[in-house]
């Protein structure tokens, strides 16, 4: 039995990581925004699952939660850096402040939990990072330039974590997802507030163009949860789990343009 520590549980991948880590006998701890979000986890498998308040944006309060996540369980053994959103725009459209508010969703909160769980890992001689990515993480993304760069600063911290600390016995796992069909576009996709008409060839409509696209060509958050769980059966854990068919595509291509300039 093992004992997860997943940020963001109310929906879409979070939630299904979650429900998969329970269904092998695990104990999770997830968190969410909302009262209702974090009594509906805990409801999920009693005793087993437990939900904790946390809104990662609030830096101050990730540390207690992190130490209410290690009382609960006596200790942690697999974090799942998964809380995140988006935000659509051409790079000259996004505002600055709107930037800086999504890093520090997708970025520095992320860095906050796995500071505050660095040491508790470290005094356990081992554990487990999983930071949740996405293909917009490898290559950038017309329209999505801010939430590539954010996922971009993700990736480059993981894997920095990931040699800083391998002597200590701490793993790292970057998962990048493709499309997977969920609330992500609908609720926590945000767009530009200034959209100017020289870039309307993106997308037209923006998140609109956006959710049509799931609705045809995405995954389900259960899958990515039955790729995950693979992954940690494995004897060796991948650093990056690649998914979903339209991200394969698209890296496979950057990485043979990269391998043309050696």
């Amino acid at each position: 039995m093992r004992n997860w520590l997943v940020t963001g549980v109310s929906s879409g991948i979070g939630k299904a990581l979650g429900q998969a880590a329970l269904d092998r006998g695990d104990v999770v701890i997830g968190t969410a925004r909302s009262d209702a979000d974090v009594a509906a986890f805990a409801a999920l498998a009693p005793g087993r699952s437990h939900g904790v308040k946390l809104d990662v944006d609030r830096l101050e309060t990730i540390p207690a939660a992190v130490e209410q996540a290690i009382a609960l369980t006596g200790g942690i053994d697999i974090a799942v850096n998964n809380a995140g959103r988006s935000l659509f725009g051409a790079v000259e459209e996004v505002a600055v402040d709107e930037v800086r508010a999504l890093f520090e969703t997708n970025f520095i909160g992320p860095l906050a939990v796995m500071q505050a769980l660095l040491p508790h890992f470290r005094a356990r001689g081992g554990g487990t990072f999983i930071s949740m990515s996405s293909g917009c993480g490898f290559y950038g993304t017309p329209g999505l330039g801010a939430y590539s760069a954010s996922k971009f600063a993700l990736e480059g911290l993981s894997e920095t974590l990931a040699a800083e600390t391998a002597g200590f016995g701490i793993r790292m796992m970057i998962v990048e997802p493709g499309a997977i069909a969920s609330r992500f576009i609908s609720h926590a996709t945000g767009e530009a507030a200034r959209r100017l008409p020289d870039y309307a060839f993106l997308s037209g409509s923006g998140k609109n163009a956006l959710n049509a696209y799931y609705e045809t060509g995405a995954e389900s958050a259960e899958s990515v949860a039955e790729a995950v769980m693979a992954a940690l059966d494995q004897p060796e854990l991948p650093q990056k789990l690649v998914l979903g068919r339209d991200n394969r595509a698209t890296i496979k291509a950057k990485l043979e343009a990269m391998q043309s300039l050696v």
